[in-house]
């Protein structure tokens, strides 16, 4: 098992409390990662990590990036934590600095294309008509556009879960990355770096999904640098 820092979500703000759902730690497990909580109020997240020798970063779901972080008024954002976004820009420093595996769910998606120089629709459904569902029970299909995860996982569509409201398309899209799937809409779920060992998916691989088998055997063969 590889030792891969973890991030948490934030909740109540009034008293802000880090928290992590169980299903993350049950998926990382099954994909050999042992998952070491990364709290938000440090001083020095890169220091507590590099003296845990952690191994790789995930960047996990929840609230929205404070849209001061990509130059925009807030426009629909919600659920902001400034000291997570810290956090994890910081996080990601150290991450591209030692060449670690970096792998982001929901958020973790919006978080490294932010990072990389891209942007962010704040709210999908403010765009009436022209986004389908993306905060819903309802799982919709996703395009696989890349050849070799369309190749890994035997398949050129995938049916995911799907838990956001923000978004991004080719138009925010970093440079730095390429998409390998894409809802029929134009909304990028799931992204690689071009030449970095960085993958993220915008559906939650954690949750009940119809494509849970096809996630593990994705997110296994990113770990084991595949992609």
């Amino acid at each position: 098992m590889r030792l891969f820092a973890v991030t948490m979500d934030v909740r109540d703000m009034r008293r802000p409390t880090d928290y992590l759902r169980r299903a993350y730690v049950r998926l990382l497990q099954e994909i050999g990662v042992t998952p070491l909580l990364v709290p938000n109020a440090l001083d020095d997240p890169q220091g507590y990590v590099m003296a845990l020798r952690v191994e790789g970063l995930v960047l996990t779901g929840g609230g929205d990036v404070a849209p001061t972080r990509y130059g925009q008024a807030n426009d629909g954002s919600r659920g902001i934590a400034p000291e997570r976004d810290e956090t994890e820009w910081r996080l990601l420093d150290l991450a591209l600095a030692q060449g670690w595996p970096v792998l982001g769910i929901c958020r973790g998606l919006q978080v490294l294309n932010l990072y990389l120089g891209g942007s962010l629709i704040q709210d999908l459904p403010a765009h009436k008509g022209r986004f389908l569902p993306h905060d819903s029970d309802d799982p919709h299909p996703v395009r696989l556009v890349d050849a070799a995860v369309s190749a890994l996982l035997n398949a050129e569509t995938l049916l995911t879960n799907t838990y956001h409201h923000q978004g991004v398309t080719a138009a925010e899209l970093s440079s730095e990355l390429i998409p390998f799937a894409v809802c029929s809409d134009g909304v990028i779920e799931g992204v690689r770096h071009r030449t970095l060992p960085l993958l993220a998916v915008q559906w939650h691989p954690e949750r009940p999904t119809p494509s849970a088998q096809a996630d593990r055997r994705l997110l296994s063969a990113f770990l084991r640098g595949e992609l």
